[in-house]
């Protein structure tokens, strides 16, 4: 422990330009590791030094001297011994003043220091380079994480008095969670960069593609029509629909598309396969005749085989996320991950949601009690329905029995029984009620 301690101590030595102002969050975390690191070193010398002294012993009264200048001398050296302990005391104090003074100004600044983001904010690479970012910031997620570990228990071994303790801890812990928090919203950033560019929207040159011409409405002034590019290597399509075409200009084609281009917009988000990286995510048909853009309505159709490729259903669904919108980047910029704010924004979506939760379980365990005693409430009207029915039941058995010819008097007692089953089993149905409510209206408070 003391070689460890001696190792993280010379790293003062290195990072003492980092002392006074870090430049970055993980000097700053260096810096306090190598100030509690010195001191402890600092603190083992001293337990070691009075250990010793506390081992010192008064050589023992011999047969020529008196009782009472061997307890004078007793008295001295334990003076002595005391005034040495209370010098070692004070020497460690004058020797790891300064490295107290800058762990203590440095955990309790109130300075915003940032994360060490060697550029890695830049919305300057490409998807492969986002995806290696958010890997590089999941590792240095962890690895700071381990390191605050270390250094709070490092924190804990200063016996500190309880107050200071507690505010160090405070200001520690507060400094360490606006970090992290910087680290997962710089993640956010780089997969908000990947969906920026996964759902950017290109065209194809405008170029005659296979194309056909089908009905011509003249009322609606639409004329039916149809354009694929299967063989294409890049980005293959199937389209069908109408386009927008005056009589004039429907008569002038002779159903002939020699006058027609067209390109396609289409999302940059490819299919990988084997042989070749393919974008069929197309989105939209520009149409022309004779330079002129016609609009049109329609809808794209799979390319047949595409669905054979390995991890074309994977593809398909997140292209129907980006061509849908379900998917959408929200244009994020490093000032997300910078901000202070985001943390404090993230801490309050928490609270709101908690606040949330809370009515809602306020509601539900209004609603459950409610029921619960309405449940009671019917079970005690059903109870005396059933001790009325059962009087009139049995007045109705004695009828039915003094008469035994009489099918009318058999057939009431028959079905005044039948009533009484029915509000005895409604009772026992409202009192199983009342108790499933109230049961899930206590369990409430503990979830």
């Amino acid at each position: 422990m003391k070689t460890k301690l001696a190792l993280i101590a010379v790293l003062l030595l290195l990072c003492a330009s980092f002392a006074q102002t870090a430049t970055h969050y993980e000097a700053f975390l260096d810096s306090i590791e190598a100030h509690a690191a010195a001191i402890l070193l600092e603190k083992e010398r001293l337990d070691s030094l009075k250990a010793l002294a506390n081992a010192e012993k008064a050589s023992p009264k011999d047969e020529f001297e008196k009782q009472i200048d061997y307890e004078k001398r007793l008295a001295e050296f334990e003076k002595a011994k005391q005034q040495k302990i209370l010098a070692l005391e004070q020497d460690f104090q004058n020797r790891t003043k300064e490295n107290m003074e800058k762990l203590r100004g440095g955990i309790a600044s109130k300075e915003d220091i940032q994360p060490n983001w060697e550029g890695m904010l830049r919305k300057d690479g490409d998807i492969e380079a986002y995806r290696e970012r958010i890997d590089k910031f999941a590792k240095k997620t962890k690895e700071a994480k381990a390191k605050m570990s270390r250094i709070s228990q490092l924190l804990g071994k200063l016996a500190l008095a309880p107050n200071e303790q507690k505010s160090l801890t405070e200001h520690w812990q507060r400094k360490n969670a606006l970090y992290i928090s910087r680290l997962e919203k710089a993640r956010e950033l780089m997969l908000d960069y990947i969906i920026q560019d996964q759902a950017k929207i290109l065209s194809t040159e405008r170029k005659k593609h296979e194309m056909s011409l089908g009905a011509y409405n003249a009322d609606k002034e639409e004329f039916e029509f149809s354009m694929s590019d299967t063989s294409s290597q890049t980005i293959p399509f199937i389209f069908s629909g109408v386009v927008k075409m005056s009589p004039q200009q429907a008569r002038e084609t002779n159903r002939q598309t020699d006058n027609f281009t067209a390109s396609v917009d289409y999302i940059n988000f490819p299919l990988i396969t084997e042989e070749a990286r393919l974008y069929p995510g197309v989105k939209k048909a520009n149409v022309f005749y004779n330079e002129q853009e016609l609009k049109n309505t329609g809808s794209f159709r799979m390319v047949p085989g595409l669905d054979q490729h390995s991890g074309f259903r994977e593809w398909a669904i997140y292209a129907d996320s980006l061509l849908t919108g379900k998917l959408a980047p929200r244009n994020l910029d490093s000032l997300y991950a910078m901000s202070a704010s985001a943390a404090r924004a993230a801490t309050a979506a928490k609270k709101k949601e908690s606040s949330s939760s809370l009515a809602g379980k306020t509601v539900f365990r209004i609603a459950m009690f409610g029921l619960s005693a309405t449940s009671l409430g019917l079970g005690l009207w059903q109870n005396s329905e059933v001790d009325s029915k059962s009087k009139k039941v049995n007045r109705l058995y004695l009828e039915a029995h003094n008469d035994l010819n009489d099918p009318q008097k058999r057939k009431a007692y028959k079905k005044g029984a039948d009533d009484v089953n029915a509000s005895e089993n409604l009772r026992a149905g409202f009192y199983i009620g009342a108790g499933v409510f109230g049961a899930a209206g206590a369990v409430s408070f503990f979830f």
